[in-house]
């Protein structure tokens, strides 16, 4: 059996998932360690351990785990990221979070990442401000495992990852900037979900109570204590939590500019929140 051969075979596997044309050329090309691009020029026939290592990965993903968990890493911009059970994968909207406070954090600041999951966003900061001190929380074991290993792989100096939820591992530290995609989908809608997502995914990453807006919440009420003055923080959040959130951050105790900016979909993600100097 050829490369080719094989990628017809894993599609009508995986056919019911997703992009199974493109999704079944990853698979056999991770198996074989063949350019997709190379498979109908390489005739060779392929080795057992080749097609058994595709089938299986073929057969885990009929059965709803993401692509991202099988081939066990996603990019996140130019970064890429090793992914597994217990972290969330790096969507590409998260990355207008990166988009909006790189240009924002001042020379040698500071940022602070809550729920660093994969540490996509602090690696990503970090990795474009090597002059910004980068500091995740995560309240999870298995998601931190990630986030260090990332780290190690890219072998950033200037970032540091603490178990701990949300401002806990700091107390007392202020920062000139905080980055959050905390849980924000509400309970009600888990039935709603991808499979990929609702059955594979952790729910302590995707779900919150008060209609999504519960963790957010209480991350906006520790920026009084820990966002430094003319500091910004951007939250990412589904467009039904936008409005009450931004109005919730209206009353917070302290002078702040709230703004709300669209993600690469067009669709209102962020909320914007700086502390006037």
């Amino acid at each position: 059996m050829t490369a080719e051969e094989l990628r017809t075979e894993i599609r009508n596997t995986i056919i019911a998932c997703g992009n199974a044309e493109q999704e079944s050329g990853w698979i056999v090309s991770r198996a074989t360690a063949i350019p997709v691009s190379e498979f109908f020029f390489d005739r060779r026939a392929l080795e057992d351990g080749e097609i058994a290592r595709a089938r299986a990965m073929a057969e885990r993903r009929r059965n709803g785990e993401p692509l991202q968990y099988i081939l066990g890493d996603e990019y996140f911009g130019d970064l890429l990221l090793k992914v597994g059970k217990g972290c969330l994968i790096p969507r590409p909207e998260t990355w207008g979070i990166v988009e909006l406070l790189v240009p924002r954090i001042p020379r040698s600041g500071s940022c602070c990442e809550l729920g660093a999951g994969s540490g996509a966003v602090s690696l990503a900061i970090a990795h474009a401000r090597p002059d910004v001190s980068v500091f995740g929380s995560e309240l999870s074991k298995e998601a931190l495992y990630w986030a260090n290993r990332n780290l190690a792989a890219y072998e950033l100096p200037n970032v540091e990852f603490r178990l701990g939820s949300l401002f806990d591992p700091f107390p007392g530290r202020r920062f000139d900037a905080v980055a959050a995609n905390l849980p924000y989908i509400p309970f009600s809608e888990k039935e709603n979900l991808q499979r990929e997502v609702r059955d594979f995914e952790p729910a302590v990453a995707l779900f919150a109570e008060d209609g999504g807006t519960a963790l957010i919440r209480e991350a906006l009420n520790g920026l009084q204590d820990h966002l430094a003055p003319g500091g910004t923080a951007v939250f990412e959040m589904g467009e039904e939590q936008i409005a009450p959130l931004a109005a919730y951050a209206e009353t917070l105790p302290f002078p702040v500019r709230i703004r709300i900016h669209r993600d690469c979909f067009g669709v209102q993600r962020f909320l914007e929140v700086s502390c006037r100097a």
